[in-house]
């Protein structure tokens, strides 16, 4: 925390902060990210800067994305909490700063539920209900500043031919103030959003079909809660997932919502459940880890991309055999696809850090997940990283 604190002082000052445990390999590849930075940065600050972070259980904990948040909004700006899935698709969901809650009949469109028909987009997940009686609701965390206030809302939906319709409403002091109605039908399952203007400000949104004899179902994606300037770091993790879930993702569907996110950077974090995965050779791995960020870069074409190396971690009492191959693997499909990439072991000390993560409290007895503290200092290494690369872009651009 020192070391971060003093490189933020050193990049105020105007001087390059020192070198970070692990530096941004291909900086040059997050030139639209540095430059939206920059503009953040600008006097007066204006546009938004918008980070995705894609990945498995490291992700939908949300402590290190939302470390990430607090970092990226305490020094470029509050641009709302951003993307979160819809409801409580599967028990223990939990996301950093926000709120939310499911009542009624709702089924989960997941993977581990036996349902997964492609078309979710990135999340790789959705809830749906024929209940007229059923909601959802999401709004602003009750504690803290982050992401504490939002003036557009997106619901992202399946629009589809047995679509039903919703309503939604601002629940702020139970009011209840109706914000408009939705129908999902359309000819063909695509995933689709509508936006809704609010005051600025913290609120609770409610989510509920509308009556249609259990003919029609509404199927649910996400809300995204935003402000129309400042920053956001979106978390769209599922646990136990590899990066092939998402080829199994439409492109259309995978597009339509990315494009509708406008995310400025990609940061793609899958890797722990393939080293556990004994039936995949790094053959394979190659040719998936290529096809994803092919097709994550084909549907957000305006974001850059960032790639982070899986954290140092033990099976057994040793690392997994293929972690070396693996980060050879990453790193040569990183470079062949445009994107950066950050050496997440390197940050925590090298190989069989992990231990002395656990002796201090930063790691879980599986010797895999890290601890609240654990992952903060993972979000600090990575912040250090990337205010390292800005500073250095920033440097090396031309006066304007």
């Amino acid at each position: 925390m020192t070391a971060l604190l003093l490189g933020l002082l050193l990049q105020v000052a105007g001087a390059l902060a020192p070198p970070p445990a692990a530096m941004i390999e291909g900086p040059e590849h997050l030139s639209r990210f540095f430059a939206a930075l920059g503009a953040r940065d600008a006097s007066p600050a204006r546009g938004r800067v918008r980070a995705t972070q894609i990945g498995d259980s490291h992700i939908a904990a949300d402590m290190w994305s939302g470390r990430m948040r607090v970092l990226m909004q305490g020094r470029f700006g509050d641009g709302g909490r951003g993307f979160v899935f819809a409801g409580k698709p599967w028990r223990g969901y939990w996301q950093s700063h926000v709120r939310g809650d499911m009542q009624g009949e709702w089924r989960t469109d997941l993977k581990s539920e036996g349902l997964d028909d492609g078309r979710v987009g990135p999340t790789t997940c959705a809830i749906a209900t024929r209940d007229p009686s059923a909601t959802v609701s999401v709004g602003t965390a009750l504690k803290g500043d982050t992401g504490r206030a939002f003036s557009l809302l997106d619901v992202f939906y399946l629009r589809q031919a047995n679509g039903g319709c919703f309503e939604v409403r601002a629940d702020d002091a139970g009011e209840g103030t109706l914000l408009g109605r939705v129908s999902t039908r359309g000819p063909w399952p695509e995933p689709d959003a509508r936006r809704f203007e609010l005051s600025s400000g913290p609120h609770q949104v409610v989510v509920q079909p509308l009556e249609s004899g259990g003919q029609s179902e509404v199927r649910l994606l996400g809300f995204s809660l935003e402000q129309p300037e400042g920053a956001i770091w979106d978390a769209l993790g599922i646990n136990g997932a590899q990066g092939r879930a998402l080829l199994k993702q439409a492109p259309d569907a995978l597009r339509r919502v990315l494009t509708r996110l406008d995310t400025t950077l990609l940061v793609v974090s899958f890797g722990t459940n393939e080293l556990y995965d004994k039936n995949l050779g790094m053959d394979a791995y190659s040719q998936q880890l290529a096809g994803l960020l092919r097709v994550l870069r084909a549907g957000a074409p305006q974001a850059d991309c960032l790639v982070t190396g899986p954290f140092d971690l033990l099976k057994g009492r040793r690392a997994p055999a293929a972690t070396e191959a693996m980060y050879a693997v990453q790193r040569t499909q990183s470079q062949a696809a445009g994107c950066a990439f950050w050496d997440a072991r390197t940050a925590m000390g090298g190989p069989g850090s992990i231990r002395a993560w656990r002796r201090q409290g930063l790691a879980q007895g599986d010797y895999v997940h890290l601890t609240r503290g654990g992952y903060e200092r993972i979000g600090d290494l990575l912040f250090e990283a990337l205010m390292y690369g800005y500073q250095g872009w920033r440097q090396a651009a031309p006066p304007r």
